[in-house]
């Protein structure tokens, strides 16, 4: 039987072979996500961004180093955790891939459409790492992930810093950390919820 790392190579194969939307003709590289196997801490974000896209890898750029920042900030190893997001190729305005873009193109959120036909990607992962606690980062995230445990989601500002529990999972919504990089008030908050989150791991996973 193959172990839980060859069936998230093989997952991670086969996004980087997928066609099933669009962002397969405008990306650059696919980012299936990063981290060990069996990670007891998830974290899930919307999309690639521009970084992300150029070098296959999630949350790369500067709300990737905003990310580390807060990990380190609990004594968290970016190595030790789960990193990924809910679509695995960049959802972006422009209509190639970006080393033939004739000028710099926007992300986007992904649509229904996009999020349908990539989430079962993200559905396996879950289901082969199984972590004890889901942190969401953002709207889309947020929603997508409560969703699927039959949770009622809301918006973000409301929910950012909540445990829900789904079982023995627990799931903790927060910002996304390419929004705090433009306010200065959401960093504060997301440091403050990632002290709720090393609470909860204190409780949940470490004790």
């Amino acid at each position: 039987m193959p172990n839980s790392e060859e069936e998230l190579r093989r997952i991670a194969g086969e996004i980087e072979a997928c066609t099933r939307c669009p962002l397969s003709r405008t990306r650059t590289k696919p980012v299936p996500g990063e981290g060990p196997p069996k990670a007891e801490v998830m974290f899930i974000g919307e999309g690639p961004g521009r970084n992300e896209d150029i070098e296959g890898r999630p949350f790369v750029g500067r709300a990737g180093d905003l990310l580390n920042e807060l990990l380190a900030s609990i004594r968290l190893d970016r190595e030790s955790v789960y990193v990924t997001n809910i679509v695995k190729c960049r959802p972006t305005t422009a209509s190639q891939p970006v080393e033939q873009q004739p000028h710099e193109a926007k992300d986007r959120r992904p649509t229904s459409e996009e999020i349908d036909a990539c989430s079962p990607y993200l559905e396996k992962q879950i289901d082969l790492i199984q972590p004890k606690v889901i942190c969401t980062l953002g709207d889309t995230a947020t929603r997508f992930i409560l969703e699927r445990y039959r949770l009622k989601a809301g918006n973000i500002s409301k929910m950012h810093g909540r445990i829900y529990s789904a079982g023995n999972l627990k799931i903790v919504p927060m910002y996304h950390p390419a929004a705090a990089l433009y306010t200065a008030q959401l960093k504060t908050t997301m440091q403050r919820d990632f002290k709720k989150l090393a609470g909860l791991l204190e409780q949940t996973t470490l004790g």
